[in-house]
């Protein structure tokens, strides 16, 4: 499936797109000391939150799409940092 990842910047942080068949993902993310942290919901509440978003072409498929937000983060942004993806964070170390 064909799919886009689009990074704001606002300040200190900003917000991460991930698009797929003109549907809409945003993840809040920030600076951190030792690179950038994507908020992402926890997996027990994943699917729940991505319904009451309106979005629940998402449902099951967390470890998926997070894969892609961090892997074209990491290509956008930080090609050389360190991905981790933890309960409620995509982690970059650079």
């Amino acid at each position: 499936m064909d799919y886009t990842v689009e990074i704001g910047q606002s300040g200190r942080g900003g917000t991460i797109t991930y698009i797929e068949a003109g549907q809409r993902l945003n993840f809040d993310w920030e600076f951190s000391t030792v690179g950038a942290d994507i908020m992402v919901p926890a997996p027990e509440q994943w699917d729940a939150y991505w319904e009451q978003s309106g979005a629940a072409w998402a449902k099951g498929r967390r470890q998926e799409i997070l894969e892609r937000v961090a892997e074209a983060t990491r290509q956008q942004k930080a090609q050389n940092a360190a991905i981790t993806i933890e309960d409620r964070w995509i982690v970059l170390k650079f």
